[in-house]
This record gives structure tokens, sequence and C-alpha cells, in this order.
């Protein structure tokens, strides 16, 4: 994986505006994120796509996860569990870029809490050189998933 240079160039590549804005970036328009895997996929990235709407239950989309981003067996099909196995993901090529197309269909707090772990686990990667790019597809820009990936103080030092 390569480090971005600070010049021109580089402040204008989709990846480094999206890691810039959160590592998270929202669609309403099938073309434009079908151009932007496009660019990603050409530039190394790695693409791991989710059709939300298929989603029936959570135990549905917690063996989703665990199958396509290969988590061990023992993955314990939670929040926490996602969490750790996101976190101990080995992220090859130039990063991984994780789609999650009609996001809006989930309830609002399954898709909040969801985005909230993999922007932490995005955050986390980044200490290893490591790139993770969350892009979400919903069905209007009203959809109201404010705001993401807030961090905890810890007094626990």
């Amino acid at each position: 994986m390569f480090k971005f240079d600070n010049n021109p160039d580089t402040w204008q590549r989709l990846d480094y505006q999206i890691m810039c804005r959160g590592s998270i970036k929202p669609y309403t328009e099938d073309a434009s994120l079908k151009n932007d895997i496009s660019w990603l996929e050409s530039e190394n990235y790695n693409v791991t796509e989710f059709d939300c709407s298929t989603w029936e239950t959570q135990e549905l989309m917690h063996f989703e996860l665990s199958d396509k981003l290969e988590f061990p067996g023992y993955y314990g099909k939670n929040y926490g569990a996602l969490n750790e196995c996101l976190n101990e993901l080995e992220i090859t090529n130039d990063g991984l870029v994780v789609v999650f197309r009609n996001l809006d269909t989930l309830n609002i707090n399954t898709a909040h809490t969801l985005m909230d772990i993999f922007i932490a686990s995005s955050r986390r990667h980044l200490l290893f050189n490591e790139r993770l790019i969350i892009l979400i597809k919903v069905k209007s820009n009203k959809y109201p998933l404010h705001p993401l990936g807030s961090i905890e103080l810890s007094w626990d030092w």
C-alpha cells in the first residue's frame, strides 16, 4: 500500500477525498457508485459488496458479513465480535472497500451501529497503514444517519 503524498495530485484522488471525510461516502445514484467502485478497483483496492435488503434478521446480516469478509470460525455474530474481527482483518493490496447497498432498508439503529463499527475500524487500520473505505447506497440524501464515527472519551489511560 502506498502512502499519500501531500500535493495537489493526491488531493484530487477519490480515495484521499473519502479518507479525509471519515472513510465513508454516501450515494443515491447507482451510476456514481458504480463509477467510483470501478476507479477504486483500478487503483488496486479489493471490493466487497453487501445488499442490506436481503438481511431479514441480524443473524443473516452477521452470517453474510462473516462469510464475505472471511472472519474466523469463532466469530460470535454480535457487534462486539464484529468490531474485534474487523480490527483483526488483514487488508491487502491498496485497501479494502466495503459497499453497503440499500443500507436504508435496515432499522436505523442497526445501520448506525454497523457504520460506527466500520468507521472505528477504518481509523484503527490507518495506524497500520491499511485503508478501509466504506461506501453506502441509500434512496435519498435525506437519510438520517448522522453523526457517524463519534469517539467516546476515555479516562482510563
